[in-house]
């Protein structure tokens, strides 16, 4: 290879021998001594920090190793930003390269497998002998001397030096290693440390491919390669290669175990066994069976991580995981998520059983996460599920580009706006995608739900049946307020899916008062799947298997051990361990090497054990090992058990006051001896003395930073015990002291609440004021921090101790940091529910602050407060001291006079404006008057609620101050509010509107999404309807709903959802379509605590039960949960007078169509009062419709004049209201004016008119979509007709009104109407079957509601909807799904099929059943089994329906003669039977089959009826299936011949093409080939015959110098002496034609090769070369243009497996088509133009990341449009003239390149800047 511009002083570069992706490789000498050296350089020029650790590192392990069996390092050298590698140089290859011929790894012989392998293991013996893991064994890594033989092993980039490593989670695409040949441990996916035995894997691997040719698992996907590696097993070496003995295929199954414990031991052991098979191999060419490991025993220490004795408890978490990472279940509403609490005391193997979750996750291709809580860092919020999130973030920055950009939409899309919200929790974030805008500022609950709700986003975002999610908390008892109320949020989130949530905790610390305790008791009470495994300490047994596989002894032998460890230890496996690993440190556990393998073994004094004096207590035990390391590691552990469970390098090197380099130093010894961890690579950075030579890269350490923790709480909490209790506040205040010194200001937010915590455990030792100052700011800052994580507990703490820290004489000294302490302390309080202490704080601030708006921010704060505490007339007394403070009065007398001064104010302020001019008005910034804005904003609610009549002044004033002062966001709602006084007060509904639009678009402007939610519901509720139809209402809805739950304003979302029910029901939508969606009305306001809204939206459910015909009479007003009184009662108690008014009237909307006048009446009575707390709903409009048709049913019985008149007078009152809202709105409330007077000209006797009037007001209902009113309406005019003795026309009327109350789903009405007339509908009802027999088929032709003799009702809600059901879906297996599951749903069947008849045979296509929990289960779909070969279905119960055409139920099949004899029937004894024909237009389609094995009778009359209907839209459904199932099966058949026919055609013509084309190129070739080479010899033999004749005449002229005359004379004329200078040139010249010649020859040649079957080796650039010798003559000059340039810019690329004649014809077309667009470029053009800028082709090949060829040809023509580019390969597409093109050449050439060589080929074109073909072809 050629050697790029390497230059490293002291050595001479000659030659590159490798590159990778990251380093290169090169030969060279060393300058001082001549020396052969290897040098390997980092190829980035900028490296990361992690690059450059790892690179060292294989310096820094091996340095100081004397073996023979390394590559041993010389030398690290600095080199630009990064490092070089000098090596020496002992001419190895790598075995990859050595063994590997073309592309292909062959299988090496046996013999030289021996030698290698026992070689090998020889070198890792030495290798783990000094105590070093390589990690990365592969032959890539195994060097080979050529000659010698000699094997060294190289590359310690990832090696450790210490004896066991715990892999942290990561991405595959990042793990360390290389992943074919990767340990299960090495994953992170195993529950297992990694030690000297992950070498071994990786070496089985290696000896796996060297013996069969390949590796045994293979593939591209990452988290494939790790599943295979932790959970498949390999195919046995010998099924591969028959020639491998068994006893080797069994040595590589042992290496490549998936346990460490069952591989071998040590590489002593391995290598004895290779040796003894090379030996027999040697002598006998044979292998005999042999134990394996005899000798392999290993003098390491080593307690196995194997899982004892909790079996029981992993299958148990293992199968919660299953549940949630499974199908999505059918069951509506039903979460898949759980929560699995692991229980038991610290040490007993909480984390260790939750680690085993690992395997499952990997093959569900899911993530786990996980954090912890920590005992001296409670205060911190969220805290381990901030680590748990870092570390997802982690894992997805290891995905491809590609992935990573669909997270971002998805994380994008889940968060929307508020994004940055979660940034400023989890900073990781904005890696992936990118800083966002500032999200609007909330306070209080809302800033709080808003919040809770986006981290319910964000965690459904990872949480899929594509990629399940585990969140593991570990130490819940330190968990703080505000993780346990997002524990309790998730857990009670109804739509949550494929989510476990896992936490531990030891119960023995957390008692029935706890906070978590009762968090658990709350997520219990709401049914949320809660699995508790409490673990128990180990068994003896258990024990004595641990010291069994530790010492490698008998059980016997180990129980006297086992029985020691248990005394101390009482089977804390932790504490076991530990004991067990300190009698080993102590000496009295130790190897006994005897003199053979046979005597050599562990053994343990037992004598000496029992003697021992050792605490029972953990932590002091661990405080004793402690004590054996040397001082400066127990000081610096000391300190950072100060800092938390992980600590990170940089902050422990701060408070022990030394550099990195020093403090890794002294942590190296805790590391050896596992006391801490790692978690990252980095600390390989400081494990050597030479770092201080390498201070220019220690910034980038410190900015990366190296973090570890502890190996568990209790080393922590030992560590922190060797601090004596005296000094341990001292050394908090200490660290506290230097963390803030050593803090960047801009870093101070972020680590504000380590510098707190640390400061406030040894608050009381701060006596200087200034220190004490700058403490209760810190608290200030870090209480602010927590609020904005909604963490207000937190918050309050740490306000409060700032509060503490201030001086007594704080309101004159300390005034701005005091009154900011009080303020947030207060709202703190308040957030939290602790009312009365806000209350006090704010009291006693009050008089000490300076200021008029110091002093409104505070009241503020208490308006807020006492509305939250349903104190509203103290919010209102406050609020008016507030307001006064400010100079605005809000009255509290002479109200009316006050509400008129203020309309007219605010009438003067909007000067005849156009109203939709007020959204530009300025912002406002007067800070007072911004205050006061929000102060009356917070007192709108109270005023409404406690003191109506204030409330329009407060909205009034509101909207004087923007007019005034300019807008804030606050104002959106002022004139949200104002716009409803305009419509409700003034019946300005056209203003009104106009407001009510004004105020959601200053919202927007504000983008204030708790704003929007408000001023969105004010406009549907309130104000849309007077003036627009009230079906907009409907999306205006959804948007307030959203941007409620955007906002976390909770309550108002509510409110959106109750008041887009009352609309639903007042537009007369399908009320069965309300009832569907009214639980989840209702479960939203439950969990949101709305109760309000819960009693408004239960009045709906009461009502749609009576209507929908749910209730035993139609009297009867009730659900299974509670009845009329109850619920009035409830609502009394409750003050939900909106409830009371709302249930009130539609109570009386339902009696009145029901007949039940006085009833009606008297609900309307009862609601009057309460209308106030309705103004500006629709429903007031509803009251008013039926007060007036009560009015004028009682008006027409009643028979005192002065009574009448008084019914008569309220009449026209009510009329003249509804003529305005008519005249202001027709669409919804003309028809309803129309009805009354229409009713009212009925009863006045004047028929014309009010026949006349009926009519509109029917026509107008059903015109503006109010179905309900359209029935009520053609009810009263059949009533009207009656009385008019016109029955005819009354049953027109009334059957109107029938299929009216049928479309709104008033089921109860509907079976009202027929009892009540039952003449007027016998059109109707004349198709009703009277009875029911087993044997008959029933049609219904149209609905029928009502049965004879007995017969149940009909449930015609159910009929419809699951008819709408059926009848919307039309691919066909969907339909059978549906059909299925609907038909079992509604007919009491535990088992159905369904059969189809396919040209007289039937076919069982689907077959379902319901099991024992009445769960449905998915059916088998399209099985097509003739029925004859199932033995699921009675055959002869089919025959018989299928001949028949008729309906066959029986209800107990074992008794019935006919049919016992079925084998089915006989075998599985079904006693309820029924089976339909579905019939579409006379023609047998299939049958429906149920069956019910529990109870006879199943199938009644009524479920018969209904599963006719069902059955009739079936087969439609099913006929319309069947059609569109062909069209499709039609439709893709001929788009597949049609793909077929243009790719034969294609391929014809090109291989015609090719063929023609190639014949013409090799016949033209080889009729060149003959006079080129007869010219080629005979110019040799003329230039040998001219150099003869000019020596003949060179020594004739020597010898005769003077000629003669004649001789003289001819010379000159044939002028010699040019003769000898051009004739040699002439013959040079023509000896170059013939060259070209040649060179053409060949080229056509090579491009008309005939391609082979199989692809063959070729070198591209030949392929490339021969198209540009062809089109040389294209290329040139021509009188019109210059030449066009090819630029060649050729890659080192290997030899390619390809088809070359197929690839010559692509280049052949591109180029061809780029000199074509060169030339069409041209024109137009003069010669001196183009010359100035010259045509150019660029040809530019490379090999890419990904191992392909990457060939681009680029051209500067005039390049192509985006709709070009986009039909460029199309077949038959041109853009040349005709004739001169076909439109094949580039279909053609995409066919090859993608279907003949699996490659890829696009354009890249700009018009006017060329274009570039770019094709890829993979290795």
């Amino acid at each position: 290879m050629a050697s790029p511009t390497v230059k490293l002083t002291g050595y001479k570069i000659e030659e590159q021998i490798y590159a990778s992706a990251r380093t290169l490789v090169f030969q060279g000498k060393r300058e001082s001594d001549e020396a052969s050296v290897i040098v390997k350089v980092m190829r980035e020029d900028f490296p990361s920090f992690n690059e450059l650790v790892l690179f060292r590192n294989q310096y820094i392990v091996t340095k100081n190793l004397d073996l023979d069996g390394i590559v041993k390092p010389l030398s690290l050298e600095t080199y630009h930003n990064g490092y070089a590698l000098v090596m020496e140089d002992f001419r190895g290859i790598s075995l990859s390269d050595y063994l590997t011929v073309g592309e292909a790894l062959q299988i090496v012989s046996l013999d030289n497998f021996f030698r290698i392998a026992t070689e090998i293991a020889g070198i890792l013996d030495s290798l783990h002998r000094y105590r070093l893991i390589h990690k990365d064994i592969k032959p890539a890594n195994i060097l080979i001397q050529p000659e010698t033989k000699q094997v060294k092993l190289i590359d310690f980039s990832i090696a450790s030096l210490l004896p066991r490593e715990t892999q942290q989670l990561k991405n595959p695409n990042v793990l360390e290693g290389t992943l074919a040949y990767i340990s299960p441990e090495q994953t992170g996916r195993m529950n297992r440390g990694i030690d000297y035995r992950t070498d071994f894997y990786s070496l089985g691997i290696t000896f796996y491919e060297l013996l069969t040719g390949k590796l045994p698992f293979s593939g591209n996907d990452p988290i494939e390669l790790v599943h295979s590696h932790i959970a498949k097993q390999a195919v046995n070496v010998k099924l591969i290669n028959s020639e491998i003995p068994s006893v080797l295929s069994d040595i590589v199954a042992k290496l490549i175990a998936k346990n460490p414990e069952e591989r071998y031991q040590t590489a002593l052991g391995l290598k004895y066994d290779l040796e003894i098979c090379a030996q027999a191999w040697k002598e006998t060419g044979d292998i005999a069976t042999f134990e394996l490991g005899a000798k392999d025993i290993s003098d390491r220490f080593i307690i196995p991580e194997k899982l004892y004795g909790r079996e029981a408890e992993v299958a148990t978490l293992l199968a919660a995981f299953d549940r949630v990472a499974g199908e999505e279940l059918l069951i509506e509403n039903q979460s898949q998520i759980e929560m699995v609490l692991v229980t038991g005391f610290s040490g007993i193997g909480k984390t260790a059983v939750v680690n085993e979750i690992h395997k499952p996750i990997v093959e569900k291709r899911g993530y786990f996460i996980k954090g912890k809580y920590d005992q001296f860092n409670r205060h911190i919020p969220f805290s381990a599920f901030l680590e748990a999130f870092q570390d997802l973030l982690q894992q997805l920055l290891g995905e491809s580009s590609s992935q990573l950009q669909v997270w971002k939409e998805n994380i994008l899309n889940a968060l929307g706006e508020n994004a940055q919200i979660i940034i400023d929790v989890i900073p990781e974030l904005e890696n992936i995608i990118g800083k966002q805008p500032l999200p609007v500022e909330l306070s209080g609950s809302e800033a709080q739900n808003r919040f809770n709700l986006l981290l319910q986003k964000f965690i459904k975002v990872f949480s899929s049946h594509k990629h399940p999610l585990v969140i593991f908390l570990d130490d819940l008892q330190w968990a703080d307020s505000a993780s346990l109320n997002l524990i309790q949020l998730m857990m009670t989130e109804a739509d949550a899916k494929h989510l476990l949530l896992i936490g531990a905790y030891r119960d023995n610390e957390v008692s029935r008062s706890h906070s978590l305790i009762k968090t658990l008791e709350i997520i219990r009470s709401n049914k949320a799947a809660i699995n508790t495994i409490p673990l128990s300490p180990l068994g003896k047994n258990h024990l004595n298997n641990i010291i069994v596989d530790t010492l490698q002894c008998s059980e016997d032998l180990a129980l006297p051990l086992a029985d020691l460890v248990y005394q101390k230890t009482k089977g804390n496996p932790f504490f076991s361990n530990q004991f067990i690993s300190s009698l080993y440190e102590d000496g009295l556990i130790a190897f006994n090497r005897g003199r053979d393998f046979s005597q050599s073994g562990w053994v343990c004094d037992i004598a000496e054990v029992r003697a021992l004096a050792l605490t029972d207590d953990v932590v002091e035990f661990m405080a004793l090992q402690l004590d054996k390391l040397p001082i400066q590691t127990q000081e610096v552990l000391k300190l950072a058990a100060c800092i938390g469970n992980q600590f990170d390098l940089n902050s422990l090197s701060i408070i022990s006051e030394k550099s990195q380099v020093e403090t890794a130093a002294d942590l190296w010894k805790a590391l050896q001896e596992g006391l801490i961890l790692p978690t990252t690579e980095v600390y390989k950075f400081y494990q050597s003395e030479e770092t201080n030579d390498n201070k220019d890269f220690l910034n980038s350490a410190e900015q990366l930073s190296v973090r570890y923790k502890f190996l568990h709480d209790r080393v922590q909490q030992a560590a922190y015990s060797l601090i004596p209790e005296a000094e341990k506040k001292h050394t908090h205040i200490k660290i506290s002291r230097l963390l803030l010194v050593n803090t960047p200001e801009i870093e101070k937010e972020e680590k504000i609440f380590d510098i707190v915590n640390h400061s406030n455990y040894g608050i009381e030792l701060i006596s200087h004021p200034a220190e004490r100052e700058n403490l209760a700011d810190l608290n200030l800052l870090a209480g602010k921090k927590a609020k904005k994580s909604t963490a207000y507990t937190v918050a309050s703490q740490y306000l409060s101790t700032g509060m503490s820290l201030l001086d007594e004489n704080r309101w004159q000294q300390q005034y701005s940091l005091s009154f900011n302490l009080y303020r947030e302390r207060a709202e703190a309080e308040y957030l939290n529910g602790n009312f009365d202490v806000s209350e006090q704080i704010i009291n006693s601030a009050i008089s000490q602050v300076r200021t008029n708006l110091e002093r409104a921010e505070l009241y503020n704060i208490l308006v807020v407060q006492y509305t939250v505490d349903a104190k509203c007339l103290a919010s209102i007394k406050v609020g008016r001291e507030a307001l006064k403070e400010l100079g605005i009065s809000l009255p509290d007398s002479n109200l009316d006079a006050e509400l008129l001064a203020n309309f007219q104010r605010v009438s003067d302020l909007l000067d005849g404006r156009e109203i939709s001019s007020l959204e530009n008005l300025p912002q406002m910034q007067d800070a007072e008057k911004i205050i006061a804005s929000k102060i009356l904003m917070n007192l709108d609610p109270a005023t409404y609620i406690a003191q109506a009549e204030l409330y329009p002044i407060v909205c009034l004033k509101l909207v004087a101050l923007s007019l005034r002062y300019g807008n804030i966001s606050e104002s959106a709602k002022g004139y949200s509010n104002y716009g409803i006084l305009l419509g409700s007060v003034l019946q300005n509904y056209k203003s009104g509107y106009e407001f009510g639009l004004l105020g959601v678009n200053v919202s927007n402007k504000f983008n204030n999404p708790s704003l929007k939610c408000k001023t969105y519901f004010l406009l549907s509720s309130f104000i849309n309807h007077w003036f627009k139809h009230i079906k907009l209402t409907n999306k205006l809805f959804d948007e307030a709903y959203q941007f409620g739950l955007d906002a976390g304003e909770l309550q108002f979302t509510g409110y959106t959802l109750f008041g887009k029910a009352l609309n639903l029901f007042n537009q007369g939508i399908n009320l069965i379509d309300i009832s569907s969606e009214l639980p989840v009305l209702l479960e939203f306001n439950f969990k949101t605590k709305n109760q309000a809204m819960v009693d408004t939206l239960t009045a709906y459910d009461l009502i749609l039960h009576n209507l929908c015909g749910m209730t035993a009479s139609i009297s009867e007003f009730s659900t299974s949960e509670i009845s009329d009184q109850e619920y009035l009662q409830r609502c009394q108690t409750n003050q939900s007078w909106i409830a009371i008014c709302c249930y009130q009237i539609m109570k009386s909307q339902t009696c009145f169509i029901y007949g039940e006048y006085q009833e009606s009446l008297n609900c309307l009575l009862s609601a009057k009062e309460y209308l106030p707390y309705v103004m500006g709903f629709f429903v007031t409009a509803v009251h008013n419709l039926y007060y007036s048709l009560n009015l004028i049913q009682i008006y027409a019985i009643e028979t005192r004049e002065e009574i009448k008149n008084q019914y008569l007078q309220q009449l026209q009152e009510n009329q003249q209201q509804m003529k305005i809202w008519a005249d202001n709105c027709p669409e919804n409330f003309l028809h309803k004016y129309l009805l009354i007077e229409a009713e009212f000209y009925r009863v006045s006797h004047n028929q014309l008119s009010a026949l006349e009037l009926y009519d509109r007001a029917i026509a107008l209902a059903k015109e503006n979509g109010y179905t309900h009113e359209e029935a009520l309406a053609n009810e009263l005019a059949a009533k009207f007709y009656l009385q008019w003795g016109k029955e005819q026309i009354a049953q027109v009327y009334i059957t109107n009104a029938y299929y009216a109350y049928a479309r709104w789903g008033a089921k109860a009405k509907v079976n009202n109407l027929e009892e009540i007339y039952p003449q007027l509908l016998t059109s109707v009802l004349a198709t009703k079957t009277t009875t029911i027999q087993a044997k008959e088929t029933i049609f219904l032709n149209s609905i029928s509601t009502s049965t004879v003799a007995g017969s149940s009702v009909l449930d015609l809600s159910t009929a419809i909807k699951a008819s709408r059901v059926i009848s919307s879906e039309i691919q066909l297996d969907k339909l059978l799904n549906i059909l299925m599951q609907v038909v079992l749903e509604n007919a009491g069947a535990q088992k159905g099929a369904l059969i189809l008849d396919k040209n007289g045979t039937l076919f069982i296509e689907a077959i379902a059943t319901v099991d024992e929990t009445e769960k449905y289960t998915q059916p088998t779909l399209q099985l097509s089994l003739p029925v004859e070969e199932s033995t699921e279905v009675p055959i002869s119960v089919l025959n018989y329906v299928k001949n028949s055409q008729e309906c066959l139920v029986v209800d107990n099949a074992t008794k019935n003669t006919n049919i016992i004899g079925d084998s089915y029937i006989a075998s599985c004894k079904p006693l309820s039977l029924l089976c339909f024909p579905i019939l579409h237009q006379g023609k047998l389609l299939g049958l429906l089959y149920l069956e019910n094995r529990s109870i006879s009778g199943a199938f009644t009359k009524d479920r018969v009826e209904l599963l006719n209907l069902l059955c009739s839209q079936a087969a439609i459904s099913l006929q319309n299936a069947q059609l569109y199932h062909q069209a499709q099966n039609y439709a893709k058949q001929l788009e597949f011949s049609l793909d077929e026919l243009k790719q034969m055609q294609l391929q014809l013509v090109h291989s015609e093409k090719m063929s023609a084309l190639g014949s013409l190129v090799a016949g033209i070739a080889h009729e060149i080939n003959n006079p080129i080479s007869f010219i080629g010899g005979n110019i040799k033999l003329a230039n040998e015959f001219v150099r003869d004749l000019f020596g003949l005449i060179n020594l004739y002229q020597n010898h005769y110098p003077n000629p003669a005359k004649v001789i003289t004379k001819e010379i000159e004329t044939i002028d010699l002496e040019y003769l000898y200078e051009d004739l040699p040139k002439l013959i040079s010249s023509m000896q170059q034609g013939v060259d070209r010649l040649y060179d053409l020859s060949i080229s056509l040649r090579t491009f008309s090769r005939a391609d082979t079957q199989k692809k063959i080796d070729c070198n591209i650039h030949d392929c490339i070369n021969s198209t540009l010798t062809i089109l040389k003559h294209r290329l040139k000059a021509s009188n019109t243009r210059p030449d066009i340039e090819i630029i060649e810019k050729y890659g080192d690329l290997p030899l390619l497996k390809c088809f070359p004649g197929q690839l010559s014809q692509v280049f052949m077309n591109i180029i061809s088509n780029a000199i074509d667009a060169l030339e069409e470029s041209n024109y137009g053009l003069s010669f001196e133009e183009i010359q100035a800028n010259p045509n150019c082709i660029t040809i530019t090949t490379s090999l890419t990341k990904s191992k392909q060829i990457s060939i681009r040809i680029k051209d500067n023509g005039a390049g192509m449009t985006e709709e070009v580019k986009k039909s460029i390969f199309e077949y038959l597409y041109t853009t040349k003239p005709v004739g001169k093109g076909t439109g094949l050449g580039l279909s053609i050439v995409h066919q090859i390149i993608f279907e003949k060589h699996n490659g890829t080929i696009e354009v890249n074109s700009t018009p006017g800047e060329g274009a570039e073909f770019i094709i890829n072809l993979p290795l």
